[in-house]
This record gives C-alpha cells, structure tokens and sequence, in this order.
C-alpha cells in the first residue's frame, strides 16, 4: 500500500472514532464536565469533614509506621493527616479533569479505562485511602464495614450517575424501560433525573460516612429508593402524558 493510501486510511479510521465518541457519549459536554469536576472535587475533600469530627483523637504527631528516606519514621503532623492529604488528591484529580478536557479539545481519545481512572480514581483513593487514615489515625480500623460500606455505595451511585447524565441512546450502560422506548424527550428527562438522583445521593451517602459512624443503614435505603426512583419518576411521566 502506498504512502498516500496509508494515511488516507488512517485519516478514515481517525474520522470514524471522533464520529463514534460524539454518538457514543465518550466526549463529555462542557455542563458534564464542570459538573463532574465538582462533585468529585467535593468527594476528595469529604474526608476533611471526618478529620474535623475526629480532630481531638487524633494525636499531634502521627506515626505512620513507614520509614523515610532518613531511616526514622515517617511521621506525619495531624493538620496533614487532615487537610494535607485530602487537599492533594482534590488537586490531583483537578489536573486530571483539566487533563482530559484538553485531550478532548483536541480531538485524543484515551483508552475507556483512563478516563475512567481518570475521573474516579483520585476521587476512590481519597474517600478510601485518605478517610481510611484519618480514621487509623484516630485509634479506629481503617476500612469498618460501617465506613466502607456507605463510601463503596456512595461512590458507585456517583460513577452511574455520571454515566447517566447526558447519556446518548445506543449508550452500553443507560435505562432501558419500556416506556421508554420511541419516546426520546422523556427518555432524556428521565436519565437527567437519575443523573442527578444518583450524583447527590451518592455524595451524600459518602459525607454521611464522614460525620456519623451509624451512615450504614441510612446509606443503603437511600441508595435503594435512588435506585428506583428514575422508574417511578419516568413512569409517572409516561402516565400522565397519555
């Protein structure tokens, strides 16, 4: 094959990708993108909120129990426990966010899994790891179910309404309810409500996780009635447009 074929039909598969991710949903507005930036900005800071409910049991100097380049413990002051650590994955994830908006502009595609550790993953490891410190910080077990459960729930709700906000039909993960079907005004309607049902109740379930250690029930009802709430809300629609 020629020079000139070659790069006409890299050029071909090039339009054909820019073409699939604008139907397919892989490039984010920028009204998803800024929303997405906050909330997940909001979840790497949450862990700040448990520092200041545990503040008092949190000793003034904290041995982590690694050892540093000096050979002595790598002890970290319980304002950097707090607010220093949490504060560094908001700034990561921000770069991250700004990282993959300007990708966007220029029409780079990374690969599903990156955007996907790139929008989440800061977000993951500050609620996880971060939270998890403040709480072995304070005398308590890091990763207690009632802490870990609220937190996974939280942030799963987060990444599927993500997935649901401005979903495109044909999408791998969106809502497929029958009445839904030929009717793409409400079926738009309907996954911006679920986008945003999910968005909040997630976040909340995950700031709940920071100020109370009883958020484990509470966070599974409130992530099961946001669950079903798009289908009753949908179905109310489609009922009274009849």
């Amino acid at each position: 094959m020629s020079n000139k074929k070659k790069k006409n039909a890299v050029q071909i598969d090039r339009d054909v990708e820019i073409q699939g991710a604008k139907i397919f949903g892989k490039h984010v507005s920028e009204e998803k993108g800024r929303v997405l930036l906050i909330m997940t900005l909001l979840a790497c800071a949450a862990p700040m909120l448990q520092g200041l409910r545990l503040w008092d049991a949190i000793p003034e100097i904290y041995e982590t129990g690694l050892i540093g380049a000096n050979g002595e413990d790598d002890s970290l002051p319980r304002w950097a426990v707090v607010f220093l650590i949490p504060g560094l994955m908001c700034l990561l994830n921000f770069l991250c966010h700004n990282q993959l908006r300007m990708s966007q502009k220029k029409m780079v595609l990374p690969k599903a899994h990156f955007r996907l550790v790139g929008r989440w993953g800061f977000p993951i490891i500050s609620v996880l790891f971060a939270g998890g410190l403040v709480r072995e910080a304070a005398g308590l077990q890091a990763l207690a179910m009632t802490y870990l459960t609220p937190c996974v729930l939280g942030l799963g709700l987060m990444i599927l309404g993500a997935q649901m906000y401005e979903c495109k039909e044909g999408a791998l993960i969106s809502l497929n309810f029958s009445f839904l079907q030929n009717n793409p005004i409400l079926r738009k309607e309907v996954h911006q409500f679920a986008a945003w049902a999910w968005l909040v109740v997630g976040l909340g379930t995950i700031i709940l996780a920071q100020i109370s250690d009883l958020s484990g029930m509470i966070a599974c009802a409130a992530g099961l009635v946001a669950l079903m709430a798009p289908w009753f809300y949908g179905r109310s629609k489609a009922v009274s447009t009849l």
